[in-house]
């Protein structure tokens, strides 16, 4: 019995229908006629198979699902037709022909499901082409609640599934624009155990793969916007449904299923990208996975998400998370951190980042937090040094108090780090950008040439661009955070307080609007928000009350890491000045003093950071003293036109695989040629920092002809220099140097820059500027 196994029982002729807009020639009274004929056909089946000892044969299911396809296409034509006619439609209902044919489905035996699916293709095809609120009407809507609930244990096949998804998908569409048969589908008869069908039916193809996955995901993301509107819905779902824990136990099991061990062998590798991501297909299903996640806790009713944010905490990063990033193998422990970060990346939600941040905050593994763990790992090896380092750049991202609170002011809040006489210059502006001078001097004294046109290597214009952009949107993202950190708000007084924040689950805020997404426009305001203590979230203590003079494991770990520059790896460097430049990006006081004023003296227990470049600066240029003239110019040269060919490289990548692909095809248009102009402008508008990252990033694999094409350009040219002591000693003097130029630039705009509210007074003083 092939045919069991296809699609449709009416697979064989429905693809020959076609329904056509009916001509003036229509008639309303012949349609009934022929639509009642056919249905007394299939009556006189059901009558005469009913009871009967030979049950159903095929040639009746057969003449059963032809007569309904013709009925569905005459109700069809009576509703395209111009003249008003319901005499189908009516005779559906008041013969309860729907009901009917439900009823005698249920004795068809081995038949049954198939036929089941053919009343679900008759519902769907209607649905299309009426509407629903056309076609639920009276004893019809009961039918389809009758049999979209036998379906519940029923094994379709996966033809089957597609259409009862469909239509459930045209039922929820529908449901978003005009709720008012959506009671129908909700039972609320029985108080303990009510039932949403279509939604207990989409549950298990939330994990599925391909079309089906997708449409049944996105019908449930539209459930979860009706459960906003509707506190019944939104109830059965986070307590009678078992959606929230599938969620949870299946980002746990995509999580079990990705490699444990990612053998890179690129030294500059530090975090996973997108093309990593499509590289691996259970990574791809595991973020899938928690895109839908956000996108559910972005729609649900906060009911609902307060629920599935405690199954994710509970059920995955508790368990799953907290041991992955705590583990002794290196190799694993790197590549969970490079997880970890990723995960963290994809989230936009400040509901499910609060997730994760609590996480990270006040989860305890050996009597150790995990951002604890974290900043020891800052002194490790190579590789998982580099993916904590990307780690913590993506937290300081957030521009979410609570972790900077964590990391650095809790320690800076007392004021200890400074001299007593010294606490009323914190709030110091530096009008004449003395700090920005004091920055360019230090860096070390090396021959250098001149830059080349049109490159970023060595363009402080282009750091003082980045510098406002950056500061601009981190005071924006940072406006209604609850203190100030100036030394005065909050008072010292206040150390022993439970510090309460983060963007609460259910729509509230607790004040801060917290968390902004790097790079997005996404600001979370709500003037009517309660203030810290009325929401019960995460609590973290200040701890500032200690007499002790300390600016914290954080800040205390990384000018280490940068008092140690000469004997690091060059991307291990890089990835720590990137760290600390993002750090001086905050326009709180007590963290941009600490970081960018050389004026204000501290304790004599604290080094700040322009100790340690002094004694950077010392270091280099008493090692430069011992090579040759002859040999530094060489290598001073070679090291230079490293950077810039990379940096070349960037620039014109795409316009090289844009060119390539012209010639090859010649099929490109003009708005192509437009498009790819256009990129390259915007790759030379970047940052010199974001260059290096994009240059000694990882390359795939699997490269195309035209990337084998652009490694061949380049062959003989090495990745880094060599790995000897004076190799790297030329490579930090540059780095240094164009790192001093970028910190330059950041504290020059935050001299000209006041508070965020008032920066765009400075527009026009910028472009005299610049």
């Amino acid at each position: 019995m092939s045919w069991l196994r296809n699609a449709s029982l009416s697979g064989n002729y429905i693809k020959h229908k076609v329904i056509t807009s009916p001509n003036k020639d229509f008639d309303p009274l012949a349609c009934y006629e022929s639509f009642r004929k056919h249905w007394q056909q299939i009556n006189e089946i059901i009558q005469n198979t009913t009871g009967s000892p030979g049950g159903v044969k095929y040639d009746d299911m057969k003449a059963v699902v032809y007569n309904l396809d013709h009925m569905v296409t005459l109700l069809i034509l009576e509703h395209q037709s111009s003249q008003v006619s319901n005499s189908c439609f009516n005779y559906i209902v008041s013969d309860q022909i729907l009901d009917k044919l439900y009823s005698w489905s249920l004795h068809t035996g081995r038949y049954a499901n198939a036929l089941k699916s053919e009343q679900l293709r008759l519902h769907e095809k209607i649905i299309e082409e009426l509407g629903v609120e056309r076609w639920l009407h009276g004893g019809v809507v009961g039918a389809l609640c009758t049999l979209l609930s036998s379906c519940l244990e029923v094994c379709f096949s996966t033809d089957q599934e597609r259409c009862l998804i469909d239509l459930i998908s045209q039922l929820c569409i529908s449901f978003i624009h005009n709720d008012h048969y959506l009671h129908s589908f909700f039972d609320y008869t029985i108080a303990q155990h009510p039932k949403f069908v279509i939604f207990s039916l989409l549950i298990p193809y939330v994990h599925r793969e391909g079309t089906i996955g997708q449409k049944a995901r996105e019908a449930l993301l539209l459930c979860m916007e009706l459960s906003k509107k509707h506190d019944p819905i939104a109830e059965f779902i986070a307590v009678h449904s078992n959606i929230c824990l599938v969620l949870a136990t299946g980002l746990s099991g995509l999580y079990s299923s990705l490699p444990r061990r990612l053998d890179i062998d690129a030294v500059d590798w530090h975090r996973l990208t997108p093309d990593d991501v499509n590289e691996l297909p259970p990574l791809a299903a595991f973020m899938n996975s928690l895109d839908f996640c956000n996108a559910a806790v972005h729609r649900a009713h906060p009911l609902v998400v307060r629920t599935l944010l405690e199954f994710i905490y509970q059920g995955f990063l508790v368990p799953v998370m907290g041991p992955a990033l705590i583990q002794s193998a290196v190799y694993e422990l790197t590549t969970a951190t490079s997880y970890f970060d990723a995960f963290i990346r994809s989230l936009s939600e400040p509901g499910l980042i609060f997730c994760f941040v609590k996480f990270i905050l006040t989860e305890e593994y050996d009597g150790q937090c995990i951002i604890d763990i974290l900043i020891e790992r800052i002194h490790s090896s190579s590789k998982l040094c580099l993916v904590t380092l990307a780690l913590l750049e993506t937290l300081v991202d957030l521009n979410c108090e609570d972790i900077m609170l964590e990391l650095v002011f809790k320690y800076l809040i007392s004021c200890n780090h400074v001299m007593a006489s010294q606490r009323s210059k914190i709030n110091f502006r530096d009008p004449f950008c003395k700090n920005a001078e004091i920055f360019l001097l230090l860096a070390p004294n090396i021959q250098r040439n001149r830059r080349r046109e049109g490159s970023l290597y060595g363009d402080y214009h282009a750091y003082l661009s980045d510098a406002r952009t950056k500061i601009d949107r981190c005071a924006e993202a940072t406006s209604m955070w609850v203190y100030k950190y100036d030394g005065e708000n909050p008072p010292c007084s206040e150390g022993d307080r439970s510090h309460q924040s983060l963007q609460s689950v259910d729509e509230t805020s607790s004040g801060y609007e917290s968390i902004a997404r790097t790079g997005e426009d996404l600001i979370y305001s709500d003037s009517d928000s309660p203030r810290s203590s009325d929401c019960p979230l995460a609590s973290i203590k200040i701890n500032s009350a200690s007499s002790a003079a300390t600016v914290g494991p954080f800040l205390q770990a990384v000018l280490d890491k940068l008092e140690n520059m000469l004997s690091q790896h060059f991307f291990i460097n890089l990835h720590l000045t990137g760290l600390i430049s993002r750090l001086a990006i905050y326009s709180q006081p007590l963290l941009r003093s600490f970081l960018l004023d050389q004026s204000l003296v501290f304790q004599p227990s604290i080094r700040s950071l322009f100790q340690v470049l002094r004694s950077l600066k010392h270091k280099i240029e008493s090692k430069l003293k011992e090579i040759s003239s002859n040999q530094l110019i060489n290598l001073i040269n070679e090291s230079e036109s490293l950077l810039l060919e990379r940096e070349n490289k960037v620039v014109n990548v795409r316009k090289y695989a844009l060119l390539h692909s012209i010639r090859s095809s010649f099929a490109a248009n003009e708005d192509s040629i437009t498009n790819g102009r256009l990129q390259e402008k915007d790759f030379k508008r970047s940052p010199l920092s974001s260059a290096f990252n994009s240059v000694f990033r990882r390359q795939n694999g699997n490269q195309t002809s035209t990337e084998h094409k652009l490694e061949e350009l380049q062959s003989g040219y090495r990745y880094v220099p060599n790995g000897d002591d004076v190799h790297n000693l030329i490579m930090c003097s540059l780095l240094l140097t164009e790192w001093l130029k970028e910190l330059a630039a950041i504290s020059q705009e935050h001299s000209v820059s006041s508070d965020w509210t008032s920066t765009n007074s400075l527009s026009s003083d910028w472009k005299f500027r610049a």
